[in-house]
């Protein structure tokens, strides 16, 4: 077994952090996001030519990806400024050495992100790089820099300065965010021996003070504040299921939904990074849903569950939209493709390392069982970045008689749409869906409807993939097939793939290596038949 090594091991080189120890026996509440091997796949499509002798760019279409020859982590959570949103992310433009600052975004839609530059630069002060955290406006002036300032709060390593590893300092901007200036230390970290990092900041109105959530050993601990600077410990939610240190909390409230639409309860949902290989997962990201009282967090259940099935889903973020008609009606989310457990060994074959997921969209529905489980959608907003549409035709296929692919289905990044039906009794034995295909290799979502699961094979996506177990280990999710009916969104871009199944129930993001121009798609089944209807094939420029 592997353990996942922590983020904070090698951002800068300035500290020495542990490995996270392999955690203890996970309960998944339910979600059966749990690693196993999936059937030995269908043979590998045989290799085709490169579909264009045009080269083709190696950096994502649609995702935020690291700046040319950079390095991306941690995405921060995005706030509201004017009619848009600003986002910042861990960034290292020297990477294997140096530390990272913020680097930031803005977007009006969630989809498409235009670069700003950095906004938070490193080693400006004596207290080292700039780590995660989180912005908030204050807007009634608490802080006393002026209302409507935008203040960052963020963990900054801050070795050999009197003890204060790890400690929270204070940043504010008053030009929405475009630059900041350092204030100062305002949670330290005495002696400084434990983590103590990764602050997000919220404004509790029930009890008029800001709450903080923060990653330490064992726990999360919620701190209070009046003012951003002085800081009094509150409580701490203790748990080791996912690892030793849960990181880049979020603690945040939505409406509970009912099967019908109806609502008639909140609740309280605590969302961490967390490390999964003690119950045979990998790093991922974590919640537990409960309730808070301004004070502390309870959780309903003490087995909490995964939100994404795949390896690439870390440090995830979630925020609301106060202006929304119904802010508690849903979140948003986006996490960082990319795993601690190989992220260092990661090639740079398009010259920059790492990028963020796409946004989705999250909303608390109960389940028929009366657990209470976050559905992770697809923003609709996404499909704006994709201009050329292919629909195909419905089938059924069956051993020996592969789905028929419409012409221009060859798909290098974009979104395929698909509905799966069975057909007679059962389901078939296996059905295989292999994308990025091309120069013999491929990346396989398998579709094991009789047992109630979908899995993705990417140890054959493509050349100089990381060479670690976390890598080759097929991810799977739980996929309810009882009805007969299954509906699948896939989403590719040049070194991802993110499954949509069942409108959310299911979700798995992964990264993948498939050389630039692999295009090819690939539709069988074997041991029965099935129904192969409204698919649609939309290509980013």
């Amino acid at each position: 077994m592997n353990s996942i090594v922590s983020r904070r091991q090698t951002l800068g080189l300035i500290a020495t952090l542990p490995i996270l120890p392999a955690c203890g026996a996970s309960g998944d509440g339910g979600g059966g996001l749990v690693s196993v091997a999936g059937p030995a796949p269908t043979p590998a499509p045989g290799p085709t030519p490169t579909p264009t002798a045009t080269t083709v760019s190696g950096r994502p279409r649609y995702h935020i990806a690291a700046p040319d020859g950079g390095w991306i982590n941690d995405p921060q959570r995005p706030v509201r400024i004017g009619d848009g949103w600003t986002m910042w992310a861990l960034y290292n433009p020297t990477w294997p050495n140096g530390g990272t600052e913020w680097r930031r975004w803005t977007s009006t839609d969630l989809v498409t992100w235009t670069d700003r530059g950095v906004s938070i630069p490193r080693r400006t002060t004596s207290f080292g790089d700039v780590w995660s955290g989180s912005a908030v406006i204050d807007t009634n002036n608490t802080a006393g820099f002026g209302a409507g300032t935008l203040i960052a709060l963020a963990t900054m390593p801050a070795d050999n300065a009197a003890g204060q590893n790890q400690s929270t300092a204070l940043w504010y901007s008053r030009d929405n965010g475009a630059s900041f200036a350092f204030h100062a230390i305002v949670h330290p970290n005495f002696p400084g021996n434990k983590p103590f990092r990764d602050p997000t900041v919220f404004w509790h109105a029930p009890t008029a003070r800001w709450v903080m959530t923060l990653s330490e050993e064992g726990k999360i601990g919620f701190y209070t504040s009046a003012d951003l600077k002085q800081w009094s410990y509150a409580s701490g939610f203790l748990s080791t299921l996912v690892g030793g240190v849960m990181e880049c909390s979020h603690l945040f409230p939505l409406h509970l939904y009912e099967a019908d639409g109806t609502t008639s309860v909140d609740k309280w949902v605590l969302l961490v990074g967390g490390d999964g290989t003690g119950s045979g997962f990998t790093g991922g990201t974590y919640y537990w849903v409960g309730s808070f009282d301004g004070t502390g967090f309870t959780a309903d259940s003490a087995a909490g569950q995964w939100l994404d099935g795949g390896a690439d889903y870390y440090a995830a973020v979630a925020w609301q939209d106060a202006l929304a008609a119904d802010p508690l009606a849903g979140a948003w989310t986006i996490g960082w493709m990319n795993n601690w457990a190989y992220a260092n060994q990661s090639s740079a074959p398009a010259g920059y390392r790492g990028q963020l997921s796409m946004v989705r969209h999250l909303r608390l529905q109960r389940t028929a069982g009366g657990a209470s489980r976050l559905r992770m959608t697809p923003i609709a907003a996404q499909n704006s970045v994709f201009q050329t549409a292919v629909i195909g035709t419905d089938q059924t296929i069956t051993d020996g008689s592969d789905y028929v692919w419409p012409a221009g289905a060859e798909i290098v990044a974009g979104r395929i749409d698909l509905t799966l039906s069975r057909v007679g009794a059962d389901w078939p034995g296996g059905a295989w869906l292999s994308v990025r295909g091309g120069d013999g290799y491929f990346t396989q979502i398998g579709f094991e409807l009789r047992d109630n699961r979908l899995f993705v094979k990417r140890d054959t996506s493509g050349p100089d993939a990381p060479d670690h177990a976390a890598w080759r280990q097929n991810r799977s999710i739980p996929c309810d097939a009882a009805g007969g009916r299954v509906t699948v969104s896939i989403f590719l871009d040049t070194a991802s793939i993110e499954v949509f199944v069942n409108d959310g129930d299911g979700v798995l993001s992964e990264r993948i290596t498939a050389p630039s121009n692999a295009a090819r798609l690939n539709l069988n089944a074997s041991g029965g038949s099935l129904r192969v209807s409204e698919v649609r094939i939309s290509k980013a420029p």
